[in-house]
């Protein structure tokens, strides 16, 4: 195997691991519908303000998520539309009736 499937394969890879935690895919799920401000986030998934906090660093550092501050508010967003495709098909194969 070369060198640069290798890191191709690592990075696809690292961003299925940060997926892969319920809190994380469930964030995916919800920015995929639309842009969402932190506490329509809390509200939704009904945990606190630094879990979330703690998700969202995790998302945006692997660079699938963006946020964008418009006074106090803090809004996210899917960076990578790779992500669409992706969770629509694993959506289509294992809960097709499931929507946030």
């Amino acid at each position: 195997m070369n060198k640069t499937m290798l890191a191709k394969a690592d990075g696809i890879a690292g961003m299925l691991s940060c997926i892969a935690h319920p809190s994380r895919l469930m964030i995916i799920c919800m920015l995929l519908k639309r842009e969402m401000f932190v506490h329509e986030l809390i509200e939704k998934l009904g945990t606190s303000k630094g879990n979330i906090s703690q998700h969202l660093r995790v998302l945006a550092d692997r660079g699938l998520i963006q946020k964008r501050r418009d006074g106090n508010r803090i809004f996210y967003s899917i960076k990578d539309p790779r992500l669409e495709d992706l969770i629509s098909r694993i959506k289509k194969l294992y809960c097709p009736n499931f929507d946030l």
